[in-house]
């Protein structure tokens, strides 16, 4: 006996007929997309799937007949472009400050005019010259050792957006002043300038220990995670962003310009965005999630 099958009709967001898929009723939404990519050539993390038209329910899970997908129902499929993984996007936007801040620092004569033939830079440009490196030396690391992603991919259109961030507002603006060769310290004594360099490095460990706690919540292969904790989790959703802040509050006073200043006020409006998106998720993914807890700012936001 031939076992059942489902035979779905494929349509464009144009309205265009492309065709049918014969799958058995159980079939997932991976052997769909396996199914579609040996028929039309798109790559699984290219297709994204509506059913009956373009506004409709998302077909991104489960099955044919869990989705109430039968003969004759019409699948919209949306082209979502080249795609590129989200591990190598974070390698590249992080490259920015790693690349562009050596070359103000051991370039000046390329980038600056009038620059003295003997260079003394003072001990707070070293030093923040130093904090900015560990700091995305550490993110790349994070980057291809530690994190998971629910998403594979992303658009590769998108990627000069999410690199301006890193490249311009901070790698370009913040590295241009802050390794300036008339660059003019707030702080000359190295007590503070120490002090400082040692507060924003316990930060900077913190908001590792909290990418390692996230980590630990989504087990390799899966979109699923739980309730983190430990590491200020207890009083925010999102203690990862909470000790960046504190890690580039510390480097903005210890440098002291104006672009630092700038690029902590963006980065904190965007962490504070995500923040309350991942929190509001967490509320609702999770009955019992704590009352008490903020997004990103302990007993405030």
């Amino acid at each position: 006996m031939v076992p059942p099958t489902v035979k779905v009709t494929l349509v464009s967001r144009q309205g265009k007929e492309l065709g049918q898929l014969e799958l058995p009723p159980e079939a997932n939404i991976d052997a769909f997309k396996d199914a579609f990519h040996q028929q039309f050539h798109y790559y699984p993390e290219r297709q994204w799937f509506n059913i009956n038209s373009a506004k409709g329910a998302v077909f991104k899970e489960g099955t044919l007949a869990e989705n109430n997908i039968s003969d004759g129902t019409s699948v919209v499929f949306k082209d979502l472009g080249v795609q590129i993984s989200w591990r190598l996007v974070f390698a590249i936007e992080y490259a920015g400050p790693l690349i562009l801040f050596p070359l103000f620092y051991y370039f000046p004569n390329v980038f600056y005019s009038n620059v003295p033939l003997h260079l003394e830079r003072p001990l707070a440009q070293r030093v923040g010259f130093w904090l900015a490196i560990i700091h995305y030396a550490k993110r790349e690391l994070e980057s291809l050792f530690v994190h998971r992603f629910s998403s594979a991919t992303m658009p590769i259109y998108r990627l000069p957006i999410n690199c301006f961030h890193y490249w311009i507002i901070f790698g370009a603006s913040v590295g241009y002043f802050v390794c300036h060769p008339r660059y003019h310290a707030l702080f000359t004594s190295p007590i503070p300038i120490y002090t400082a360099a040692l507060v924003m490095l316990v930060f900077e460990f913190f908001n590792f220990q909290t990418h390692i706690t996230l980590r630990n919540l989504r087990p390799r292969g899966t979109k699923s995670r739980g309730i983190p904790q430990g590491w200020g989790f207890e009083l925010v959703s999102c203690a990862n962003y909470f000790w960046e802040s504190l890690a580039w509050l510390v480097f903005s006073i210890l440098t002291f310009t104006l672009s630092s200043w700038i690029f902590l006020v963006v980065a904190f409006v965007q962490m504070s965005i995500w923040a309350l998106k991942r929190h509001h998720a967490y509320q609702k993914e999770f009955k019992d999630y704590p009352r008490k807890r903020r997004a990103i700012v302990p007993f405030v936001l």
